[in-house]
């Protein structure tokens, strides 16, 4: 928000300034307009009542395609999150891949009850006006699903065409990541699958996870382990 209000052309910050200089005085709205060069240079903190005073004052001001820059950037931060994998074998059809991933975004995504930090900001940007807070809801729940859905219509067929292809034919798995917000949709071609499948990631197990070490490189302690037996093996061979 201090971002979007730092960015105000002079015409539009002087309409907010008169507005808070009716609400607060002369003297605040002298202190704001002398003041703001400082505050976006973080040479002055801006307190948080000032801060909120003026952000009161901006949505109704607002236009609302900045109201939509403002709801994606938040549902980014607090929203859902999602993490599937849809596999589908070479059989798969290009409508029913759609379809289910269509389904899948109706569940994470429209179906989501909006967190209550999130459900306040709603009110806040849409100021008290019930169309234009229905319209902000609508406007990010339909930018998330169109987004995954209109990606993979063009891409998955890309992923298919290749593997049903002469020269895929080495390729054993094609896997295109669909992600918008939070919610992440990996589609795996694969030749071992049959059909249309929607799966959880696959999580590797805790013991192989120990070959790794922290830093993610692997470990090669195992080698010392097996070097240490063949050297106690050839000990005892010649006692």
């Amino acid at each position: 928000m201090k971002e979007y209000f730092f960015s105000l052309s002079p015409r539009s910050l002087t309409v907010i300034l008169d507005a808070y200089e009716q609400q607060y005085g002369s003297g605040p709205r002298a202190y704001a307009q002398s003041t703001i060069a400082k505050w976006k240079t973080g040479a002055v903190h801006m307190s948080g009542t000032v801060a909120e005073r003026l952000f009161r004052l901006l949505p109704p001001r607002m236009p609302l395609q900045e109201k939509y820059k403002l709801i994606e950037n938040l549902w980014t931060h607090v929203g859902p999150k999602s993490r599937k994998v849809l596999k589908v074998g070479l059989d798969g059809d290009i409508q029913q891949i759609v379809d289910v991933i269509r389904g899948h975004m109706n569940d994470v995504v429209v179906r989501y009850a909006i967190p209550t930090s999130l459900e306040k900001r709603f009110e806040w940007l849409s100021a008290g006006d019930s169309r234009v807070k229905q319209d902000l809801l609508n406007h990010f729940l339909e930018h998330e699903k169109t987004f995954v859905v209109e990606g993979a219509r063009q891409r998955i067929p890309v992923l298919l065409e290749h593997l049903r292809s002469n020269a895929g034919a080495n390729t054993h798995r094609a896997a295109e990541v669909l992600k918008i917000g939070n919610h992440e949709l990996e589609v795996a071609v694969d030749r071992s699958a049959s059909g249309v499948r929607l799966e959880e990631p696959y999580v590797a197990p805790s013991w192989s996870m120990s070959l790794q070490s922290s830093a993610g490189a692997p470990s090669y302690g195992w080698v010392l382990w097996v070097a240490g037996a063949i050297f106690f093996l050839y000990l005892l061979a010649h006692h």
